[in-house]
């Protein structure tokens, strides 16, 4: 089975979803409010444990929900359902949101951009136990990993890298939306 160029080529773009569903209005509304969100509102709103931080659990939160209530595929989502604790594990920087840095408001107080400063892990718990945190999260992470193959997750996640649609807009919103964040957080 030898596929030329030209037969790849046509087997890529006849994968190519152009269509503009319910949920894609969604992603084209989100990178359409970046540019007002960096322009008017506060640099505090994007802070630690502030609005956008806890509206990433929360969509985080409700990915995990739905992976968890999927009856079809099981081991796929379940598998879904491991990265959206990784993520959650990475949002919440394992637990140390919860332990801001002493005098913190002084800080705020004597530098308006002064952002939110959190205590090392080696400040919360004496050693030993201070690489614990990081130490289950990289378990987690292997754990993701073994459970991808140990019970033939895999097998979704191929399936879909070989026959699913890929869709355009999406994509496009999601690149379009990591590079003016990456901008906004450079440059402005």
């Amino acid at each position: 089975m030898i596929i030329t160029i030209k037969q790849a080529t046509q087997n890529i773009f006849s994968r190519l979803n152009w269509k503009v569903y319910k949920p894609t209005l969604f992603s084209i509304g989100t990178l359409l409010s970046i540019i007002p969100c960096v322009l008017f509102l506060p640099k505090e709103y994007a802070w630690e444990n502030s609005v956008i931080e806890n509206l990433q659990l929360f969509i985080i939160a409700v990915c995990f929900g739905i992976a968890v209530s999927v009856r079809k595929n099981k081991h796929f989502f379940n598998w879904i359902a491991i990265l959206c604790v990784i993520l959650l594990l990475r949002e919440i920087n394992c637990g140390r949101i919860f332990f801001p840095a002493k005098n913190l408001d002084i800080m705020q107080m004597l530098d308006p951009d002064f952002s939110p400063v959190f205590k090392k892990w080696n400040e919360i718990l004496p050693k030993p136990w201070s690489y614990v945190p990081n130490a289950i999260y990289g378990l987690v992470v292997v754990w993701a990993f073994v459970y991808l193959f140990v019970s033939g997750a895999f097998r979704g996640l191929i399936n879909i890298a070989m026959k699913a649609k890929l869709d355009v807009i999406n994509a496009l919103c999601l690149l379009l939306g990591v590079t003016f964040g990456v901008f906004a957080e450079n440059f402005i």
